[in-house]
């Protein structure tokens, strides 16, 4: 037992999610965790009182186990990652169910959900079928990938509670923080609340007979419009929305705005709408980050492997239909190992987010650069031929084969590259980005600042040495 399990559990409960329905954000962040680490299972698993449930699974059949049988039970004990290289080696573990039976669960890696201090109520976790070694770099991302889920749990919370204040804040308009408003149909305003003072920064009634659309961002006007005329109508009788107002000082402040239309008791007809408008600026802010984490190496700040999967897809499509090539650079740092190994991960670090930068500087606004592995690096270059391609490689290699200042220690590292040049119609992504790797493995066998071509015609490459 967790040696706070009675908080740890109302922890849990107080998020209301064990037996809710599968939700976008943590399925999305549970297919990149296994598309991360390559592994064929991955599970964001909520441990509760004698089971633990899975509220998303990516490649499990099972939507939970008993808790004695589960290996996060063992991950929520504290705050650390939790590995098993080899559960059939580990006392804990190789008796388990999930290891003895057809599931054959040999790897495990486990980050705890910590949604307060000391409490974990699950864990992010990654599984395999065969023993494997996971590391510190992976370590190291399984747990930010974790931090995410926690801040979506946190947010999950927070959307629920609001929902939840929002039907006795409508009791309680004059005492409330968001702004409550009884308008005509035509959206002349007749009642704000006090709320409009923190939100939008005016006195309540220095917006009495103004119109919300006087007030809304041009590029949500027209939408916000449409729906002011189907609420007005009577078509619909409640909406959501969410849009950009203007503030009093002119910025542009992020609001949601839950309406009501309200009728006459007599004969039903439609006499106007009472509004609810939030301030969901903090929110936005959060989706925005959470959304960003998602798609980019925490290390970095570069795309990770799935926003670039999405960005080649979006590459070869338009290919397809401009008939305009592009080229793929798959980039692997020589010598990288040996400084990391020589000077540690701190060091190795600096000179990864240094790399990055370089290359940012290297690439135009509209080719794309991402970090897809420990020292694996891929360029989408847009719109360019052979000659093209060849001066972006000679670019590349002149520019990471100048030395790295890394505090204490100067670094001098090299890359080699293999390229593939996507043209026609027949393309697509995996075959390229199969090809490009495997030019970079011709490239690393001939040599340091080396790049080499595939050539698609013959299935061989063709090389020039910078």
């Amino acid at each position: 037992m967790h040696p706070r399990e009675a908080a740890r559990l109302a922890a849990l409960h107080d998020l209301d999610l064990l037996d809710s329905e599968p939700e976008e954000p943590f399925t999305a962040l549970c297919e990149t965790a296994r598309d991360l680490f390559q592994a064929p299972i991955a599970l964001v698993s909520l441990v509760g009182e004698t089971d633990q449930w899975f509220k998303a699974r990516c490649g499990f059949d099972l939507t939970g186990t008993a808790r004695s049988e589960s290996f996060c039970t063992h991950t929520v004990m504290s705050s650390d990652l939790l590995v098993v290289e080899d559960a059939e080696r580990d006392p804990r573990f190789r008796d388990s169910f999930l290891v003895t039976s057809e599931h054959g669960i040999r790897f495990y890696a486990g980050a705890p959900l910590e949604v307060a201090s000391g409490l974990q109520v699950g864990s992010l976790c990654v599984m395999d079928r065969v023993p494997r070694v996971f590391t510190d770099q992976q370590r190291g991302q399984l747990q930010n990938l974790a931090r995410i889920v926690t801040a979506q749990l946190r947010l999950h919370k927070t959307e629920r509670l609001l929902r939840e204040r929002e039907a006795s804040y409508r009791l309680l308009a004059d005492n409330t923080t968001d702004m409550v408003v009884r308008a005509d149909l035509d959206g002349t305003r007749r009642y704000v609340s006090p709320g409009c003072r923190v939100i939008l920064g005016y006195e309540p009634q220095a917006l009495i007979g103004t119109r919300p659309l006087d007030f809304i961002h041009p590029d949500e006007a027209d939408a916000f419009g449409v729906l002011l005329e189907q609420i007005a109508s009577g078509r619909i009788e409640t909406a959501t929305t969410q849009q950009r107002y203007r503030h009093r000082d002119g910025h542009w402040v992020w609001i949601e705005v839950t309406f009501g239309l309200y009728r006459d008791d007599g004969c039903g007809a439609p006499l106007g709408y009472v509004a609810s408008v939030r301030d969901i600026s903090i929110r936005k802010k959060a989706e925005a980050q959470l959304a960003h984490l998602a798609r980019h190496d925490p290390l970095t700040g570069l795309p990770n492997r799935m926003q670039f999967q999405e960005s080649l897809q979006r590459e070869v499509a338009r290919a397809r239909r401009n008939r305009k090539g592009f080229a793929l650079h798959c980039l692997d740092l020589d010598r990288f190992k040996a400084i990391n190994d020589t000077f540690g991960h701190l060091v190795g670090d600096r000179l990864l987010r240094a790399v990055a930068d370089r290359l940012r500087a290297a690439v135009r606004t509209e080719d794309t650069v991402a970090r897809i592995g420990g020292d694996e690096f891929v360029i989408i270059q847009t719109g360019t031929d052979r000659p093209g391609a060849v001066t972006m490689a000679e670019r590349l290699i002149a520019s990471l084969s100048s030395p790295f200042d890394l505090g204490k220690h100067q670094g001098q590292i090299g890359v080699s590259i293999g390229i593939v040049l996507a043209e026609g119609s027949a393309i697509h992504g995996e075959t390229l980005h199969s090809a490009a790797d495997s030019a970079l493995y011709e490239a690393k066998s001939a040599g340091r600042c080396t790049f080499r071509f595939y050539d698609p015609s013959t299935s061989k490459t063709h090389c020039r040495v910078a």
